[in-house]
């Protein structure tokens, strides 16, 4: 898998998720990528208090516990993680009989993260904020929990205008549908499917029209805003072919796919 690792997966079923190759593509190579990005930085977790925002089950965290080591990472998300099942996940692809000391998980809210100010050394996220309803708000609650001299290493991919930003690749194979469909459209194809369970089609579109639509510079207005200045920055993208109906959009939006980014308070 590439640096394109995806976050939320439309028409996955629950099955999908527990495959070896979701565990690969999150504990091996999305944990690898955030541990890599911030050594080329100079930043070694090694001992340090590390925090994740949008940990979902976890097992992003479980590889940056075993490859990065620090002696605390507590993952956040507004749904609780389920630690038994990730227990038995990690057991059953041969990585760990027991989870970490010092891996734990909090629910948060979606704007509030339960954590004391200047708490945390470094502060990861991975296709989160795509979904965050209000990215101000939160990037000022990670700069909160950042100590003076912290680091915040954040993953976005895909952008909502991009190619696949409708994160419906899964039922979806032509590009730019988000541009291309009406809302009424998407549900109406993913409802006839019938693939899934009725509430969890319901849940897959509640979703989709929820992403906030963030672009790169929204991102980086929510930064500034929060208090966070960006310091590194690598676009991912990807050579795309542009619909006619969409010859006149911003051909940021459009190219742009995603971002790994550094930040410091500032």
């Amino acid at each position: 898998m590439s640096d394109q690792t995806k976050g939320t997966e439309f028409g996955l079923s629950t099955a999908d998720r527990h495959t070896s190759a979701w565990f690969k593509e999150h504990y091996e190579e999305a944990a690898g990528q955030v541990v890599s990005f911030l050594a080329e930085d100079g930043i070694d977790l090694a001992g340090l208090r590390v925090a994740d925002v949008g940990c979902g089950d976890g097992i992003i965290d479980l590889g940056v516990m075993h490859k990065g080591k620090p002696a605390q990472l507590v993952g956040f998300d507004i749904m609780a993680t389920d630690t038994d099942e990730l227990l038995e996940f990690a057991r059953r692809e041969g990585v760990a009989e027991e989870l970490p000391d010092g891996l734990e998980f909090r629910t948060s809210e979606p704007l509030r993260l339960p954590a004391d100010d200047a708490s945390f050394d470094v502060v990861f996220t991975w296709s989160a904020f795509e979904h965050i309803s209000d990215p101000l708000a939160v990037a000022s609650e990670i700069r909160r929990i950042l100590t003076p001299d912290g680091k915040l290493m954040l993953q976005l991919w895909p952008f909502f205008h991009s190619e696949h930003g409708a994160h419906m690749w899964q039922s979806f194979p032509e590009p730019f549908i988000q541009h291309l469909r009406s809302a009424a459209e998407i549900a109406e194809v993913v409802r006839a499917a019938a693939a899934y369970p009725p509430e969890l089609t319901e849940e897959f579109l509640e979703i989709y029209n929820t992403l906030n639509r963030i672009t790169l510079d929204d991102l980086q207005r929510a930064l500034l805003g929060g208090g966070l200045a960006v310091t590194k920055l690598q676009i991912l993208s990807e050579t795309v072919r542009i619909p006619p109906q969409l010859f006149r959009r911003s051909l940021s939006h459009l190219a742009v796919a995603g971002v790994k980014l550094l930040a410091v308070p500032g």
